[in-house]
């Protein structure tokens, strides 16, 4: 317990310095600085740094007033918080992978209890962090909320392995170019995932296969 207690301040001073690392010579001094308090803030609570790590960088290199990069800033905090707590909520604690890509998905317009609603369907971490990109992804292209959660949430439960969320938002395009609305596309391949995820999963194949790493779609 007292080893515990000496090494928290090391290890706070440790991610500040790398916070300051990371960002120096990048971004203005305010800014580090806000990086570093709410990263380290955030960090005790289980958050991801990685994303105010790049917003700020972001808003530097497109040369945005300090003022507004911080207001970024602090509403990617807001929004990591938001997504751990809605994560909590559904059963699943301490994923800051999933932490990110919930937060991706409340910028792209999904609520905090969209993201409940799908950590509640039981996949593991790592497809729910790319069930949660594809989501926010659909979001940008314009699918209502209850027909993104419904047709996620339906291809999580097919069996299928996470891989095959990645061609959604694909699909949805396809079908969006057949003159298809956003919530019609998306209403017919949830129908196909439901209708699957009755039958099971396909022979060999489950969320047990999740790809290395989750999506990165364009921001929305």
């Amino acid at each position: 317990m007292i080893l515990t207690i000496l090494t928290m301040p090391l290890t706070l001073l440790s991610l500040q310095q790398g916070i300051a690392q990371r960002l120096a010579g990048r971004v203005s001094p305010d800014v580090a600085a806000l990086v570093e308090q709410l990263g380290t803030e955030g960090s005790a609570r289980g958050l991801p740094v990685e994303p105010l790590i790049q917003k700020a960088i972001e808003g530097s290199a497109k040369r945005i007033p300090d003022d507004r990069v911080a207001t970024a800033i602090r509403l990617v905090a807001t929004q990591l918080d938001t997504a751990a707590t809605a994560l909590r909520e559904g059963g699943l604690d301490s994923d800051t992978l999933a932490i990110a890509a919930g937060a991706f998905a409340i910028t792209a317009g999904l609520s905090g209890n969209d993201i409940t609603a799908l950590a509640r369907v039981g996949a593991t971490p790592q497809a729910l962090t790319v069930g949660l990109r594809v989501a926010g992804t659909l979001a940008a292209l314009g699918v209502p909320q209850a027909d993104n959660i419904a047709l996620v949430s339906a291809t999580l439960r097919s069996g299928k392995p996470a891989a095959d969320l990645l061609v959604l938002p694909a699909q949805v395009q396809s079908e969006m170019a057949n003159g298809k609305t956003p919530a019609a596309a998306a209403a017919g391949l949830s129908r196909a995932a439901a209708a699957q995820a009755r039958r099971g999963p396909p022979p060999g194949r489950g969320h047990g296969n999740p790809p290395p790493h989750p999506p990165t779609p364009p921001h929305p």
